[in-house]
């Protein structure tokens, strides 16, 4: 078999190659697989297809584990709640004084 150079058809699964990729979108044959189907992955750090995937353990591993918090729980809830009145109430009555 003559050496691939885009463009042209994948010689493993026959998608059209652009000139200038250096693999093929589809299969993922490159030049340095020798355009084979066995087109390595190596370093990807892919999860294995044969294995099922667990959720709340990568939910674990990225997040940690913990207590759920609800919003407008916590120390400063009613102080920015209290803020909030104050600024909504101060608006109202701007715009009260600006009608007269």
């Amino acid at each position: 078999m003559k050496r691939f150079r885009p463009p042209g058809q994948c010689p493993v699964c026959g998608e059209w190659v652009y000139r200038g990729q250096a693999a093929c979108a589809e299969c993922g044959a490159c030049e340095k697989s020798g355009w084979k189907a066995e087109a390595g992955y190596d370093g990807l750090d892919l999860p294995d297809p044969d294995e099922a995937f667990d959720y709340e353990a990568f939910v674990e591993k990225e997040f940690g584990g913990g207590t759920e918090r609800r919003i407008g729980e916590g120390k400063w809830a009613r102080v920015w709640w209290w803020a909030a009145v104050a600024v909504l109430g101060a608006m109202g009555l701007a715009l009260l004084m600006s009608a007269f």
